[in-house]
C-alpha cells in the first residue's frame, strides 16, 4: 500500500468535514424526537416536516432531490466499481441517519476511487468556484451552529 492509498485527498477531507457537520447539525434536533421513542418519533418528526408552508416546501424539496440523488449514486457507484454493500450504506445511512451526513461520506468514496483508479477523470473546482463554496460552508456551518444553539 503506498502513500497514495493510505491518505485522503484534500476534497476527500472536504467532504468528510461536511458529512460530520450534517452528523451533529442534524442529530442535534434528531434526539428529541427519539426520546418518544422509534415510532411515535418518526410520526411526530414526519407530521412537523409538512406543519406550515415552509417546511413542507423545504422537506418536498429535499425529497425529491433525495430521490435523483439516490438514482445518481447508485449508477455512478456501479460505474465506478463501488460495492452494493457500500452504496446500501450509504442509502440506508441517508434514511436512517441523515443524508447530509451520509451522501458526503460517497462523494468523498467516490473522489477516493476516481482518484486512485481512475485519475484521468479526476476534477476539482478552480479560481471563482471556491467563492461560492466558500459560502456553501458557511451557510453550512451557520445552520449547525443554529441547531446546536436550538437543541429540540
Amino acid at each position: 500500500m503506498n502513500d497514495a492509498t493510505r491518505s485522503f485527498a484534500p476534497m476527500e477531507w472536504l467532504f468528510i468535514g461536511l458529512g460530520v457537520l450534517g452528523l451533529v447539525g442534524t442529530w442535534a434536533q434528531a434526539f428529541g424526537y427519539l426520546g418518544d421513542g422509534f415510532v411515535a418519533g418518526n410520526v411526530a418528526f414526519w407530521r412537523e416536516t409538512v406543519a406550515t408552508p415552509a417546511s413542507t416546501f423545504i422537506t418536498v424539496d429535499l425529497l425529491v432531490l433525495a430521490a435523483a440523488l439516490f438514482l445518481w449514486m447508485f449508477a455512478e457507484g456501479r460505474r465506478l466499481g463501488i460495492g452494493a454493500a457500500w452504496l446500501w450504506g450509504y442509502f440506508l445511512g441517508s434514511t436512517l441517519i441523515g443524508i447530509s451526513f451520509a451522501v458526503p461520506l460517497f462523494l468523498a468514496h467516490r473522489h477516493r476511487r476516481i482518484r486512485l483508479h481512475r485519475p484521468a477523470e479526476i476534477g476539482a473546482p478552480q479560481g471563482a468556484d471556491w467563492i461560492a463554496i466558500a459560502i456553501a460552508f458557511l451557510i453550512a456551518v451557520a445552520a449547525v451552529a443554529y441547531s446546536l444553539r436550538h437543541p429540540f
